[in-house]
């Protein structure tokens, strides 16, 4: 059986919202595994003297967890539990 994580993450750049959410996928991969997808939730754009000046986005990034990781411990972070996997 595969387990999909997903993590909520913002990203900037003064280019576009491509390449923010491409930037945001980039950072993520330098400590997560297994990312399948992205989902861009929301874009927001800064002005400055009448200029658009950055490009935000909001996104959820999925990954697969590893197979065969052995359930450590639960333990409760606010509203959503957390599996802990060696």
């Amino acid at each position: 059986m595969s387990i999909v994580k997903m993590v909520e993450l913002s990203s900037q750049s003064p280019d576009s919202w491509e390449d923010a959410t491409r930037q945001a996928v980039e950072r993520a991969a330098q400590t997560l595994r297994n990312i399948r997808s992205v989902w861009v939730k929301e874009f927001e754009a800064v002005v400055e003297n009448e200029q658009v000046t950055q490009f935000r986005v909001i996104l959820k990034i999925a990954f697969q967890l590893d197979e065969g990781a052995s359930i450590r411990s639960t333990r409760s972070m606010g509203s959503e539990e957390i599996l802990g996997l060696e």
